[in-house]
Formats: structure tokens, C-alpha cells, sequence
């Protein structure tokens, strides 16, 4: 069910993006102003109080990744999705490498480990592989889930802080 709703938020933002036109919009309502902006490959909304959500797919994803994380290796970006306000941030990079689901996890589980975090959850699931860390002290936490595919993996890799 997570999946089919990330699905289906990157595929409207996708949309709404895809036409590679630059356009800036203001919309106003009882709760505040609200900006859009966009172009190519990339959108993003703006709230009154700061609060920010951006879309967007290729290399400028990574851009948006915490310090403690990094892209696997040879990974091509196929969307992403960020969001910040009063109470916390955190994204979403979906991408594609050829590399194993347990090569994914295990790159992961170095990096949370290097970041300070604890292993929270490992499951396995079909040829799913799912790894999830936290760092209560400083409310970091991150998960990644990798998909066998026929030439590799498809991986989301989710974070956020509070």
C-alpha cells in the first residue's frame, strides 16, 4: 500500500513537471499563501510559514540527501521527494542499480552504522529486502527497500529528522 501511494504522488508531481516549462505560481487561501514553482525536471511548493515540499527526478535528488547518506554507487535516480517545516524534514530518492538487494542493504547498514543510527528493523519479504535505522538521541531515522529486478535493484531510500 506505501508503495502504490509513493507511486502515485511521484507520478502526479511527474506530470505536473514533465512539460519542462518554467512557471511560478501563487495561490492564496484562508490557511496562507502557497507558491509553486517549477521546471524540467523539478517542482516545488512553498507554504506561508516555510514549509517546503520538492519533486523531481535526476541528478539534482541527491543534492537533497542528509550528510550521513549517500546514493548507491552507479545508482540512476528515477524520482524524488523532499519536504521540510516546524516539525522536522526527510525525502524519498527511488533509483535503480545494478547491484543485489543484499549489496544495497549492506551498503545502507554501513552508512547508518557511520551515521550514528541502530538497526531498528531487517525483514525479508519475495524479493524484497527491507533495512530501517534510527538515532533516538538526535531523531534521525532512515529505511531502504530493494527489489530484485532483472538486471539489479529497484531501491526507495526514505530519511527523516524531527
Amino acid at each position: 500500500m506505501r508503495k502504490v501511494f509513493v507511486v502515485m504522488m511521484i507520478g502526479a508531481a511527474v506530470s505536473l513537471i514533465g512539460c519542462g516549462k518554467n512557471e511560478s505560481k501563487n495561490s492564496g487561501s484562508e490557511a496562507g499563501n502557497v507558491s509553486v514553482s517549477g521546471s524540467g525536471d523539478h517542482m516545488t511548493i512553498t507554504g506561508s510559514h516555510g514549509e517546503k515540499v520538492e519533486f523531481g527526478s535526476g541528478s539534482s535528488a541527491t543534492s537533497k540527501l542528509p550528510s550521513y547518506l549517500s546514493l548507491y554507487p552507479g545508482a540512476t535516480v528515477t524520482a524524488s521527494f523532499t519536504g521540510s517545516g516546524q516539525d522536522g524534514s526527510g525525502g524519498l530518492i527511488s533509483f535503480h542499480v545494478k547491484a543485489s538487494p543484499a549489496e544495497v542493504i549492506a551498503f545502507y547498514k554501513q552508512k547508518a552504522a557511520a551515521g550514528g543510527m541502530a538497526d531498528t528493523m531487517n525483514a525479508e519479504m519475495g524479493g524484497t529486502s527491507t533495512y530501517v535505522a534510527a538515532d533516538e538521541k538526535t531523531k534521525k531515522q532512515m529505511s531502504v527497500s530493494a527489489t530484485k529486478a532483472a538486471d539489479g535493484s529497484d531501491v526507495q531510500l526514505t530519511w527523516g529528522t524531527k
